[in-house]
């Protein structure tokens, strides 16, 4: 009996002493894992990166201008860049002629003094003032008294107030009109101003009713700006040197920008080397 005593309490302290030393263990390995280092917090919940913010300058005058936020510019679909007409070359012949470009300015009644380089600029630009321009009456005579050509923009106004500018000094109308208000501008208007077909709308027939009217007539071919871009701009007059080139004469509008006051310049330096001259709208063969 006492053998058997003996050997129960030994199982006994053995146990106990497994027990001990595996809550041993265990308090190393919990000890251990305060240790390492804790896991970085899950970020998802972060808030945005702050927005940058832009600057919008706006200037009072010009294309990017408080000014020119109004009505859609008639002359910026580059889709009207070129207009589409019927030219005839019989007249000219480059082995022996000069080429011939005019330049009409289209927006000079409302780009204030962004106008004025384009004033004093020794090119012979035509300007194209609208009734409806502020101060235009005043801004045609400074043009005129410039030594420069006016020229009315009339698609959007009456024969009265176009006849008004015509009597301050403008020289001719410029407009996209359809038969019947082509009709009604070119008969309320001094038959010895002469007309430009802006050729910027499918129903236009400006040239229609000045050729039955007997009235003398230009018509547009190029917009050089259409799209606000130096390299554009260079590509279209480029365009326009190889028009009169082939034809003898070309008619170009542009904005008052600097970028393309610049070009022009650029531009009538290489069209005299390469046979043609910027002219006088009036100056231009018929």
């Amino acid at each position: 009996m006492r053998g058997v005593s003996t050997a129960f309490w030994s199982i006994v302290l053995v146990g106990a002493t497994v027990s001990i030393g595996a809550g041993f263990v265990g308090g190393r390995s919990i000890g251990s894992a305060g240790a390492l280092p804790v896991a970085e917090a899950h970020k998802g919940d972060d808030l945005p990166a702050p927005i940058r913010q832009h600057l919008l300058r706006r200037s009072l005058f010009g294309a990017h201008s408080f000014d020119a936020a109004g009505a859609a510019d008639p002359y910026g679909d580059p889709e009207l860049g070129v207009s589409e007409r019927t030219r005839s070359t019989s007249a000219f012949d480059p082995r022996n002629d000069r080429a011939k470009i005019a330049v009409i300015v289209v927006d000079a009644g409302r780009v204030g003094p962004g106008l004025d380089k384009f004033v004093s600029s020794p090119l012979p630009y035509t300007m194209a003032i609208a009734p409806g321009d502020d101060d235009a009456q005043a801004t045609a005579e400074a043009i005129v008294a410039a030594g420069k050509t006016v020229v009315v923009d009339a698609s959007q106004t009456t024969p009265a107030h176009v006849a008004a500018l015509l009597h301050a000094g403008a020289r001719g109308v410029i407009a996209s009109l359809d038969e019947q208000r082509a009709n009604d501008l070119l008969r309320g208007i001094d038959r010895n101003a002469f007309v430009v077909d802006a050729s910027l709308a499918e129903d236009d027939d400006v040239a229609g009713a000045a050729h039955k009217l007997h009235r003398q007539l230009y018509v547009r071919d190029v917009t050089a700006d259409a799209r606000d871009d130096a390299a554009y701009v260079d590509f279209m007059l480029r365009n326009a040197l190889a028009l009169a080139q082939h034809t003898g004469t070309a008619i170009v509008a542009v904005h008052a920008r600097t970028m393309t006051f610049d070009a022009v310049a650029r531009f009538a330096d290489r069209a005299n080397r390469d046979g043609a001259d910027i002219v006088a709208l009036s100056d231009l063969d018929h």
